[in-house]
């Protein structure tokens, strides 16, 4: 196995030995994420096809300020929203009042991840993203209200009625 520098390296020159080494190394952690963003395995499959192809496609501008699976993991994730915002386009729906009761995030981490994977799933696309962003990507509700293009009240709305939502599914 080569090192991460000569690995990038070799990408960028369209080294296919090495474009396969990259996916193998991170394809499970990159389906890791396209199944938190997608209602199902196939959905996440064709994510994960065109993030690796974006990956690809783009590592020439990988300067390495990050690591290297930070920077894909930002472009799995805005693959997925993107997919998120033009669904959200076809669709009417309606915010839902901030007051809601918040199911707090022990509730939900006690249980056995691959049910939570799958009642996360089962989630509207729009509470599923929220609390994939919040709760598993770190981000606040203010970098979610920016990304989404929704209010920082809208984020934490659909954060406690995903919350809720996954609470009544994980019952």
């Amino acid at each position: 196995m080569i090192s991460e520098d000569e690995l990038i390296k070799r990408c960028k020159k369209n080294d296919q030995l090495a474009q396969k080494e990259l996916f193998d190394k991170y394809a499970g952690r990159m389906m890791a994420i396209c199944l938190r963003y997608c209602k199902n395995q196939e959905d996440a499959k064709d994510l994960l096809q065109e993030g690796f192809f974006k990956v690809l496609t783009k590592i020439k501008t990988f300067r390495g300020q990050s690591r290297l699976d930070t920077w894909m993991t930002r472009i799995f994730i805005n693959l997925a929203l993107n997919s998120f915002r033009q669904a959200r386009k076809k669709y009417h729906h309606s915010e839902l009042d901030e007051n809601l009761v918040d199911i707090k995030e022990e509730e939900i981490e006690e249980r056995d991840p691959k049910k939570v994977l799958a009642a996360v799933q089962e989630l509207p696309e729009i509470y599923r993203v929220v609390i994939n962003m919040y709760a598993i990507d770190g981000l606040s509700h203010r970098e979610i209200s920016k990304m989404l293009g929704i209010s920082e009240g809208s984020s934490k709305s659909r954060l406690s009625r995903a919350r809720k939502l996954l609470n009544e599914k994980l019952k």
